[in-house]
């Protein structure tokens, strides 16, 4: 069965329409994540793009369609690249993706309508090529690089990024009705490539978004001031952490933070259920409340991440209330299950390298909890200055 390019590229405005729809309604009546939202734009472009382009197949005449059709082909890309950065916990870059959009918006309205359906097409290409292989790279960045969805991804993105970019270079050199462009880069390759990246996309970032549910467990929740958990929510544990660290700058006193997050939460959740996650971060909550100096401030702000600040008079001090956490950890198993026993891994920051800033602190601690979880977990890593 031969299909010609038309059923092929109807075909793919139904796979993104449906992978659309269904990411979309499942960010909004199960987990609204900030990388689920930037991703849920992806789709919504995606969806935008079928009809600029239907519009513009069927009407001639409306080359509106074709400029709304390239803009949103680039936010659908680069929205992929951006919730990757947000999933790895940087920020989105939605200000990159919006000039290249801009760029292209241009390039498209002043070769319209005298170019046809091609006006804009080589920059646009060469855009989407851009926005691929930066959504490539940074899904092999940080907690991606670590999962075999976010790493599958990413292979289908450096090959989109290397068909965006022979398809420019055949355009250029041979034109529209050249043999090297007409067989190998016409439009029903192109939506086949794009089919190929839709589905993908679509089941990666379900993937990776059930995930993040799974580590979630009672992390975001809170009553009042406190977490479920039972310590300081993140927001009011930021309001306190900063007023302390205000008064001990003035004070000069000696502050430390430590963060901990609890290892292999996603495992403990998928082998033994929700129910054994929730247990698990609350009995690390106790144990910290447990073992850390009475005067200390204890947050959760999210997942299994914890955060203790606490005065010390030196880093040898603050290492030694990361060991004691590290202990009471191990000790002390699950009540429910015995034979489950905690491990975290924990990085510390000073005041004395660090400086007073909560952002400051709070970097450093995220970076060296990495470091410590990227060793095999249930490690303690010193923030140090370059």
């Amino acid at each position: 069965m031969n299909l010609d390019v038309y059923t092929l590229m109807t075909m793919s405005s139904l796979a993104v329409v449906l992978c659309g729809v269904s990411f979309i309604l499942s960010t909004s009546f199960t987990r609204n994540d900030a990388a689920g939202r930037v991703w849920s734009l992806g789709f919504i472009s995606g969806i935008v793009v079928a009809a600029g382009y239907g519009v513009e197949a069927t009407a001639p005449d409306a080359w509106w369609g074709l400029l709304v059709g390239n803009a949103a082909y680039v936010v659908s890309i680069g929205a992929l690249w951006c919730g990757a950065r947000r999933y790895n916990r940087r920020s989105r870059r939605l200000w990159v993706v919006a000039a290249i959009a801009l760029v292209v918006v241009a390039a498209t309205a002043l070769q319209t309508p005298g170019a046809g359906t091609w006006a804009g097409a080589p920059v646009l290409w060469l855009g989407l090529a851009l926005l691929c292989s930066l959504g490539a790279l940074e899904f092999q960045h940080g907690k991606l690089r670590r999962n075999l969805n976010g790493r599958a991804l990413s292979s289908i993105l450096w090959i989109v990024a290397v068909f965006m970019l022979a398809r420019t270079v055949a355009f250029l050199f041979s034109g529209a009705e050249g043999k090297a462009f007409t067989t190998y880069f016409n439009s029903g390759v192109a939506a086949v490539i794009t089919m190929a990246l839709i589905i993908s996309a679509a089941i990666t970032v379900s993937v990776l978004r059930a995930e993040r549910g799974a580590d979630s467990a009672v992390g975001d929740l809170s009553e009042g001031i406190m977490s479920r958990s039972g310590v300081l929510s993140a927001q009011a544990f930021s309001q306190a952490a900063g007023d302390h660290l205000e008064r001990a700058d003035s004070a000069r006193l000696g502050m430390a933070l430590i963060g901990a997050d609890v290892d292999r939460l996603p495992e403990v959740n998928i082998a033994f259920g929700r129910e054994t996650g929730d247990e698990a971060i609350s009995a690390f909550a106790q144990a910290l409340r447990a073992t850390v100096p009475v005067m200390a401030t204890i947050g959760h702000p999210s997942a299994g991440r914890f955060f203790v600040l606490a005065a010390v008079a030196s880093e040898t001090e603050a290492l030694t209330i990361a060991e004691r956490i590290q202990i009471a950890l191990v000790d002390t198993p699950l009540p429910e299950r015995q034979t489950i026993r905690l491990t975290a891994s924990l990085g510390v920051a000073t005041t004395f390298d660090h400086g007073y800033s909560l952002p400051g602190l709070t970097a450093a601690v995220v970076e060296s909890v990495e470091q410590s979880k990227s060793a095999g977990g249930n490690h303690i890593v010193v923030g140090t200055t370059d």
